[in-house]
């Protein structure tokens, strides 16, 4: 008799579908307008059509909007509106440098002296890719190199992620870290990127699937994801580079009350032509071969069709319920504007909404919001909550705009300094210390001497 033995094996299976889902979350609306193109021209199950968008459409979602803090009128489009030729000025420009990108982000952080400076000087040293080279530690001077591993966790948790890696592989890693790949996911996706690559390549999927003990079909789905993300993220803040900013969501304030809308229009409308339904019932009940071969090619290209479609309504979905939580947490913001915001977490707004904190990450970290007071990125409405002396709470973006205003608002003749500002921020129920007023007006670009002209 044959001996028998029992073996237990683990098998790590990625779910595609969950892939995808991440991958459109993740996308930007350039990203999902090429993936729709592509789906339409290789699936005859989908219709797409092209909206026709007015300026009265562009112009209630793009502000004209250097300074993101500035007010606008809604005149100043209203009275416009037969200058239809000239609504591509009106889109925001990103011209933001890396480096004072992740120096403002920086700011809102509340950590060790010593390891803020090592976070700015690895900052100030990375290369225009956003990368810190081979060895990062040599970019800081000794005294500071206890810091270099604490130093680039910070900075590796800033936008754009991928940002602090020492090459385009670890970057995708660390992308692939936000979007909530777990350990034994992100171990597999480690190998294909830094050992199969050249084989992917060659086209030698096979291989790649045999040496990863994965399916051929895992394997594309992995290569799919992969291909969404940015191998050299600081290459979009260099003066080369030009990113119009299209806000996905919009509240404002309308005959007294604010409106969520979520800015659907700038995807085109996907519909599955139902005639191939009707035919697809048709081939099914026929005994034909060709018959036979033929259905299963529609039954698949209309599965792939409402693949599309409820990943699309997904992405909408929760970029829905993440407005309303902010509607419904920084409803002070949307009506008195930047002063008013409140401490804020993304796990605050992933609890209420059910999903994981990286997927709210995700959102903030790509997506802007337009307002009454100028578009935003997402991420500007998250920070750490500061306690006022009688209880209530702010956020660091809220005492940042506070010192900009005492600043801009200082009639005396005489410039105001750091530790005076860090008075009257406590006069008003606010702790601020001298040199968090110091790094505020840095990252607001007001020099110390700063004297409002009369």
């Amino acid at each position: 008799m044959a001996d028998l033995s029992l073996q237990l094996k683990t098998e790590l299976r990625l779910s595609q579908q969950l892939l995808q889902t991440m991958e459109f979350l993740a996308a930007s609306t350039d990203e999902i307008k090429e993936r729709i193109k592509s789906e339409g021209e290789t699936n005859p199950v989908l219709q797409i059509k092209e909206r026709n968008i007015s300026y009265n459409t562009f112009s209630s979602f793009y502000r004209n909007s250097t300074d993101k803090r500035e007010s606008y009128s809604d005149n100043d489009y209203k009275n416009n509106d037969e200058k239809e030729g000239n609504w591509v000025e009106k889109i925001v420009s990103n011209r933001e440098s890396l480096k004072d990108h992740l120096i403002a982000q920086l700011g809102l952080l509340h950590i060790e002296s010593k390891l803020n400076e090592a976070c700015e000087i690895i900052i100030t040293s990375l290369d225009k890719n956003g990368f810190t080279g081979e060895f990062p530690n040599l970019l800081l001077p000794e005294s500071y190199q206890c810091y270099t591993e604490e130093a680039l966790k910070v900075i590796q948790g800033f936008d754009p992620i991928g940002v602090g890696a020492r090459n385009w592989r670890e970057s995708l890693i660390l992308q692939l870290r936000a979007l909530g790949c777990k350990e034994q996911e992100e171990d597999l996706f480690r190998k294909l990127i830094y050992n199969e690559l050249d084989n992917v390549r060659r086209g030698k999927i096979d291989i790649v699937a045999n040496s990863l003990k994965l399916e051929v079909e895992d394997i594309n789905a992995m290569m799919s994801l992969i291909k969404t993300l940015t191998p050299y993220p600081g290459q979009k803040y260099s003066d080369d580079y030009q990113k119009y900013i299209i806000p996905e969501l919009s509240i404002k304030m309308e005959d007294g009350e604010l409106i969520l809308r979520v800015n659907t229009e700038i995807l085109p409308i996907i519909e599955i032509d139902e005639s191939y339904k009707e035919l697809e019932v048709s081939l099914k009940k026929s005994k034909e071969k060709k018959d036979k071969e033929a259905y299963r090619y529609i039954k698949e290209k209309i599965k792939s069709a409402e693949n599309l479609l409820d990943m699309v309504n997904s992405r909408n979905n929760t970029l829905e319920k993440v407005g309303l939580v902010l509607l419904e947490k920084q409803r002070e913001f949307f009506i008195k504007g930047p002063i008013a915001l409140v401490g804020m977490t993304m796990s605050d707004v992933a609890r209420v909404i059910g999903v994981h904190e990286a997927t709210i990450s995700r959102v903030a970290s790509s997506k802007y919001i337009d307002t009454d007071f100028g578009i935003y990125p997402i991420k500007y409405l998250f920070s750490n909550e500061i306690t006022k002396e009688d209880g209530s709470s702010s956020s660091k973006n809220a005492v940042k705009e506070m010192v900009k205003n005492i600043i801009e608002e200082n009639t005396s003749g005489k410039a105001l300094s750091d530790q005076r500002i860090s008075d009257i921020l406590l006069s008003r129920g606010i702790q601020c210390a001298r040199r968090t007023v110091s790094k505020y007006r840095k990252e607001l670009n007001i020099d110390s001497s700063f004297i409002r002209a009369n």
